[in-house]
C-alpha cells in the first residue's frame, strides 16, 4: 500500500514542456537572486578576480568624478558663477576639451536625423 501511495504523488517533470517554460521564465525575473541550474555549485573566486573587480570599480568612480565635476564647472561658466579669470589653466583647456567633444557629438547625432529623415522621405515618396 505504501509503495502505491508513494508513486502516485510523484510527479514527473517535463522540461521540454511550454508551461515549464513558462514557469522558469517568470520565477527567473521575479528571483534574480536565487538561481539553480542542475545544483552546480560556482567556482570560487580568486582574490585577484575581486581585487582587479574592485580596482575597476575604483577607476569607474574616479573618471565619473572627474567627468561630474567638469560638467559642474561647466555648468558654472555658463551661469556665470564662475570666470575665466577665476580658472586654472588646466580646467580651462579641460573645458575647451568637453566642449569640442559635446559639439561632436551633436553633429554626429544630428548627422544621423538628417539620415533618417531623407529615409523617411524617400519611404513616404513610395
Amino acid at each position: 500500500m505504501k509503495e502505491n501511495t508513494e508513486k502516485k504523488s510523484m510527479v514527473e517533470i517535463n522540461e521540454n514542456s511550454i508551461f515549464y517554460k513558462i514557469k522558469t521564465f517568470f520565477r527567473n525575473i521575479f528571483r534574480k537572486d536565487v538561481k539553480i541550474e542542475n545544483n552546480i555549485m560556482e567556482e570560487p573566486k580568486t582574490i585577484n578576480q575581486e581585487n582587479s573587480k574592485s580596482n575597476f570599480m575604483r577607476d569607474i568612480r574616479n573618471i565619473e568624478n572627474e567627468e561630474t565635476k567638469l560638467l559642474k564647472l561647466q555648468k558654472q561658466y555658463r551661469n556665470g558663477d564662475v570666470k575665466e579669470e577665476d580658472m586654472t589653466k588646466e580646467q580651462i583647456s579641460s573645458l575647451i576639451a568637453l566642449y569640442d567633444k559635446q559639439i561632436t557629438n551633436l553633429k554626429k547625432s544630428n548627422e544621423i536625423r538628417k539620415q533618417k529623415l531623407l529615409e523617411y522621405r524617400r519611404k513616404m515618396k513610395y
